[in-house]
């Protein structure tokens, strides 16, 4: 099976990004909200032919470089389409936010981030040792064991802080604590590899 192939959810989705893109263009202000502070207010504005397309420029390079490095398995391609989807949500999102510049976009941001972590947290533990993609901390990259047992331990983590914020997306919960959930979520791994390393 060729890449092309293999990696065809993802590629479609990245096409649909250029094209909802090209469909909305002339619909967005000439300068549209890219930066936004915890209180929910813009810090800055960008012109719309660079913040319209880097999102999904973004998503095509970053894409095809992960379609060119990931071995031929199940779960790789579970991320690189995860990932595709991810940035096709985060380009309607930037869409949203350009036409109605008084909402701030975080809350959708992250609960489409906990949808993505959740489908990471059912994978994790499949993830065989490598220098591309998972819970890369020196510890883990130092021992395989220490990897596999951090990335079993961390994907039941990864679906419940995922949900969590989902959860808190959808409720428009303040910044703060989604910043808070997404750090806890991504610090408990971290810690719990270095933990196995020092045992081992």
């Amino acid at each position: 099976m060729t890449p092309l192939h293999r990696y065809r959810v993802a590629i479609a989705l990245i096409l649909l990004a250029f094209v909802g893109t090209g469909l909305v263009y002339s619909q967005l202000p000439d300068l549209m909200p890219m930066q936004w502070g915890l209180d929910g207010r813009v810090n800055s504005y960008f012109p719309k032919w660079w913040a319209a397309w880097i999102v999904p420029v973004v998503a095509a390079v970053a894409t095809a470089a992960m379609m060119n490095l990931f071995n031929a398995k199940r779960s790789s391609t579970l991320i690189v389409n995860a990932f595709a989807a991810f940035m096709l949500f985060s380009c309607g999102v930037i869409w949203y936010s350009a036409m109605h510049p008084s909402e701030s976009p975080l809350a959708y941001l992250f609960a489409g981030l906990g949808v993505f972590l959740i489908v990471i947290g059912n994978i994790a533990g499949k993830l065989t040792w490598n220098y591309f993609v998972g819970i890369r901390t020196p510890w883990t990259l130092d021992d395989p064991k220490v990897w596999e047992r951090t990335h079993r331990a961390a994907g039941p983590v990864f679906v419940v802080g995922g949900l969590a914020m989902f959860g808190a997306g959808i409720a428009h919960a303040p910044a703060a604590m989604l910043l808070a959930l997404l750090l806890a979520t991504c610090l408990y791994p971290t810690l719990y590899s270095y933990r196995v390393w020092r045992r081992g």
